[in-house]
């Protein structure tokens, strides 16, 4: 029989399998752990992100009124979603301002040139009708490209009975200026009860789609279409006659002169008889028209869209630098951007009336939203100023004899040149953007200058478009004689004024201003004719029935000031004075008595 184990204890365990288990549960402990204070601190970063530990910042829009109720909605829509950037909550804030007046303030510089009772605060995004004022100020002021938002081509809002006339007629941008004079005739067009294209031309703030009609026109007229005009087309003969055309004729158009688009858009629209009324044409926006029609349904006005390169209001988005944008606002103007053109915000868009790639039309409007075969590329503001120049401030047809001194004096060195080099060089470029129409001489005047008397006609007066000339044109002609001016001798003001005023009372058109246009630069020295002897002749020669101005440009120091001022008020005209040839003052002066 064998022998059993002895003993009073119980029969052990192991101890290598528990200490096992008992390391994987610490693991797994430990790693449940460790996955629960990553998630925590996750938790706790995204909470502090949430909380926006940096505090609120609002992102300032500044956009032109025609698209800002639409962007404050969208504004509203992205502030609504909470965005944080860099630990920052985010708020977006919207006001409505002219273009134009944001990009004279951008050109102006920061040292105090934003306005903000006027223009509301300084904004950090930049949203114009057209990329045509972005082309206009510093590249500096914008950060990066500024990229459209929302198009709406420039058209001509009339009524509907013109519209049918000038499609069949393909009226194009260049024909305009002669519709607007009445030199082209409506009556061609079956619309000779209109009297002339009857274009408005607001230039007051909130009338952009001017100037871009305006760049059109002068596009058309230059032989470039499809632009952008060049500062040297702009100050072209044909581009400035075919503008002061344009001008001209709504100034002479009959009854009132809207400063803005809007205004000019709900007297079209109101007109109970449009052809008896002065606007029979508006430049606007598609859009402009969509809305005025949504707010007025039923109104006979309807979009012409002259052939040629189309002026396109784009609407770009433009972040703009400088001290008054931290890296937060420009982060967010960016963001804000992007969120602008997700196909969602694009539609609030599209269903304003804009044009947004690749959405629809709106459906509950008659217009057609035809589609354009070039778009106009914006001017740079040089050239653009040029033009707006010219509407603002067009030179209106006359008939005026310029009498020049070439007197000795005259050739003083002043500035880089000579005295008479500036004055002729500032004479040829008024020469040059007067219209066809306006009648214009040149006379040069010293002592014995031709050897029987003191005064020259140079260029006889009469119409610039005239030919005959050597040179080719009448303005032709002036120019090249300009340029050969040189100095002679003394200064025979009086005799030559006297012969020069009496041939234009004898020359004189009527239903225009006439004048003698004097540019002198010091004393009488020809004793032929005494100043009572002049103040006498010029009473006698003058009629009451053919009123001839006589206007005095006088430059630098002049002992017969008192003479030529009483020349200038007797005959109703005016005197300039100039302390130098060189300079914009000379310039400025010519301009004021010859326009």
């Amino acid at each position: 029989m064998g022998n059993h184990r002895g003993g009073k204890g119980a029969r052990g365990i192991s101890k290598g399998p528990l200490i096992a288990l008992g390391l994987v549960v610490v693991i797994v402990v430990g790693v449940f752990g460790w996955f629960q204070l990553a998630d925590r601190i996750e938790d706790q970063g995204a909470a502090a992100a949430g909380a926006c530990v940096e505090g609120d910042s609002v992102l300032t829009v500044a956009a032109d009124p025609d698209i800002a109720a639409d962007i404050r909605t969208l504004a509203d829509r992205f502030t609504a979603t909470s965005p944080v950037i860099r630990d920052h909550c985010i708020s977006v804030t919207v006001t409505p301002v002219d273009s134009g007046e944001v990009r004279d303030a951008l050109i102006a510089g920061p040292d105090g040139a934003w306005d903000d009772k006027l223009l509301g605060p300084r904004p950090a995004l930049w949203i114009p009708s057209s990329s045509q004022w972005v082309r206009q100020v510093p590249p500096a002021v914008v950060n990066g490209e500024a990229r459209p938002l929302a198009a709406s081509p420039v058209v001509l809002a009339v009524r509907s009975e013109f519209e049918n006339a000038l499609t069949t007629a393909a009226v194009e941008w260049k024909d305009l200026p002669s519709l607007q004079t009445g030199r082209g005739s409506l009556a061609t067009l079956g619309l000779s009860e209109w009297g002339s294209l009857g274009l408005a031309l607001p230039v007051g703030s909130g009338s952009g789609s001017t100037e871009l009609a305006v760049e059109a026109v002068a596009a058309s007229v230059a032989g470039d279409s499809a632009g952008p005009v060049t500062a040297e087309q702009a100050g072209s003969t044909q581009v400035t006659s075919a503008l002061t055309g344009l001008a001209l004729g709504y100034q002479a158009l009959p009854g009132a002169k809207p400063a803005t688009t809007r205004e000019a858009l709900t007297l079209l629209a109101d007109a109970d008889d449009p052809s008896m009324e002065g606007i029979h044409a508006v430049p606007v926006t598609e859009q402009q028209v969509y809305r005025a029609l949504r707010e007025a349904p039923g109104s006979d006005v309807t979009t012409f869209v002259p052939k040629g390169a189309t002026p396109v209001a784009d609407h770009p988005a433009a972040i703009l630098s400088g001290p008054a944008v931290d890296e937060t606002q420009s982060r967010a103007a960016a963001q804000f951007t992007e969120f602008l053109r997700e196909p969602e915000q694009g539609q609030v868009l599209a269903d304003a009336g804009f044009r947004v790639e690749g959405l629809g039309r709106p459906d509950d409007t008659a217009l057609t939203f035809p589609g354009f075969p070039t778009t106009l590329l914006p001017a740079d503001s040089a050239a653009a100023e040029a033009m707006m120049g010219v509407i603002r401030n067009p030179v209106t047809e006359r008939t005026s004899t310029i009498l020049l001194d070439v007197s000795s004096s005259m050739g003083a060195g002043e500035g880089a040149t000579s005295r008479l080099t500036n004055t002729t060089a500032a004479l040829a470029a008024q020469v040059s953007r007067s219209p066809d129409a306006s009648s214009l001489g040149l006379w040069e005047y010293s002592t014995n200058l031709d050897g029987t008397r003191p005064y020259t006609t140079v260029v006889a007066t009469g119409p610039l478009s005239a030919g005959g000339f050597i040179e080719g044109s009448r303005r032709q002609a002036l120019g090249a004689r300009l340029a050969k001016a040189v100095p002679a001798a003394g200064t025979a003001t009086y005799a030559s004024l006297e012969a020069a005023y009496k041939s234009a009372v004898a020359g004189y058109t009527p239903g225009r201003t006439n004048s003698v246009l004097l540019l002198t630069d010091g004393a009488n020295d020809d004793g032929s004719l005494t100043r009572a002897d002049l103040l006498a002749s010029l009473a006698a020669a003058g009629d009451p029935s053919k009123p001839v101005r006589i206007d005095v440009v006088t430059i630098g120091q002049n002992s017969d000031l008192n003479t030529l001022q009483a020349v200038a008020d007797r005959t109703g005209g005016s005197l300039e004075k100039v302390p130098s040839s060189d300079g914009p003052a000379l310039a400025t002066a010519i301009g004021k008595l010859l326009s």
